[in-house]
C-alpha cells in the first residue's frame, strides 16, 4: 500500500492517541505504519533530502497541524495526548479530517494567519481545484511561511522549558549572535542572587561609558508582564545612571506597559515571546539547516548575447 499523505494520517493519528494516556511519537508511528500495512520498503522510504524517513514526517506534520487546530497536546517532547476539543471531534465520528475540516477551529485559523496567505493550504486541501493553486514560487514562499511559524513555536515552548539562569544564558548569547557589543566578550550575563533585576549588560564601547541592561524573564504561555515589572527594571537602570534596557520575556508585554516605556525618558525596547522566536530563527539559535533550495530563473540576457 502506498504511503499515505499527511491529511489521510489525521484522523487515524487523532484516534490512536486518543486511545492512550500519552502517547510517544515513535507509537505513532509504527501504528500508522501497521494500520496501512507498509512495506519494509515503503517504511523505510526516505525523504529527497534523504534526512528523515517519509512516514516520519507524514506522521510528524499530521500531528503538528492536529496541534494547531487543538485537538491534541504535547505535554512533554515527543508527546501527544488528546485534548476535550479532540474527544469531542471523534465523537462526531467524521469520515475525514484535514485541512479543510480544521479551517473551523479558532486555534487553526490563528495558525495560519501567522504566514502570509495560505495558498500553500489551499493547494494541500483535496477540495481545491488546480485552478485554485497559486504559481509554485508563492507555494514555496507560502510553505516556507508556514515551516518557519511551527518552527518558531517549537523555539518558543522549548524557550519556556529553561530554567532561569539557562533562560538567561539563551539571551545573552543571542544577543552576541545579532552583533550587540564591541565583540562577544562584551555581552555579559551578570543574573544572579543580588544582582539588582540585572539579568545581563552589553558594553558598547571599550570604556564601558555607554551601556545597555538587559532583563529576561522566562514565564509560560498566557502570562503576561505589566507595568510595575518595567518600572522595577527602570529603577534598576536608574540606579547605574544607565539610558538604555532590553527587556526579554517568553510571554507577551500588557498594553499598560508599552504605554509605559513609550513616555520615559529612559530608552527602553520590549521583545516578547514571539518576537524572541523569530529572532532566534533568524540567527540560527537553537535551529540546523536541514535543507536549502535554490530558486532560478532563465538568464535572458545570456541567451540574447
Amino acid at each position: 500500500m502506498a504511503i499515505p499523505d499527511f491529511q489521510t494520517l489525521m484522523l487515524p493519528v487523532l484516534k490512536f492517541i486518543a486511545s492512550k494516556d500519552i502517547s510517544a511519537s515513535k507509537e505513532v508511528i509504527a501504528e500508522m505504519v501497521q494500520q496501512f500495512n507498509l512495506s519494509d520498503e515503503d517504511a523505510e522510504k526516505l525523504l529527497p533530502s534523504k534526512t528523515q524517513r517519509v512516514i516520519d514526517n507524514r506522521v510528524y506534520w499530521a500531528q503538528v497541524y492536529l496541534q494547531k487546530a487543538g485537538l491534541v497536546m504535547r505535554p512533554a517532547r515527543g508527546r501527544y495526548q488528546v485534548t476535550d476539543e479532540g474527544t469531542a471531534v471523534l465523537a462526531r465520528n467524521p469520515s475525514r479530517i484535514d485541512i479543510k475540516f480544521l479551517k473551523q477551529f479558532p486555534a487553526f485559523q490563528k495558525f495560519q494567519a501567522l504566514s502570509k496567505g495560505d495558498s500553500i493550504t489551499e493547494t494541500l486541501d483535496t477540495s481545491a481545484s488546480s485552478s485554485e493553486a497559486t504559481d509554485p514560487l508563492e507555494e514555496l514562499e507560502a510553505s516556507y511561511e508556514r515551516m518557519k511559524a511551527s518552527v518558531c513555536e517549537e523555539l518558543l515552548s522549548h524557550a519556556r522549558e529553561l530554567d532561569p539562569t539557562a533562560f538567561e544564558r539563551l539571551v545573552i548569547e543571542l544577543l552576541r549572535k545579532m552583533g550587540y557589543g564591541i565583540d562577544p566578550n562584551s555581552v555579559v550575563h551578570r543574573g544572579r542572587t543580588g544582582d539588582g533585576g540585572i539579568d545581563g549588560e552589553i558594553s558598547q564601547d571599550r570604556l564601558g561609558l555607554e551601556m545597555i541592561y538587559i532583563q529576561a524573564k522566562r514565564y509560560q504561555e498566557g502570562a503576561s508582564v505589566g507595568r510595575p515589572a518595567i518600572q522595577q527594571f527602570v529603577g534598576s537602570l536608574n540606579e547605574r545612571k544607565a539610558q538604555k534596557g532590553l527587556f526579554i520575556t517568553t510571554s507577551h508585554f500588557s498594553a499598560d506597559a508599552h504605554e509605559y516605556v513609550n513616555r520615559i525618558d529612559v530608552r527602553i525596547i520590549l521583545i516578547d515571546g514571539e518576537q524572541l522566536a523569530k529572532l532566534m530563527f533568524e540567527f540560527d539559535l537553537g535551529v540546523t539547516t536541514e535543507q536549502k533550495y535554490e530558486v532560478k530563473k532563465v538568464d535572458q540576457d545570456f541567451f540574447e548575447n
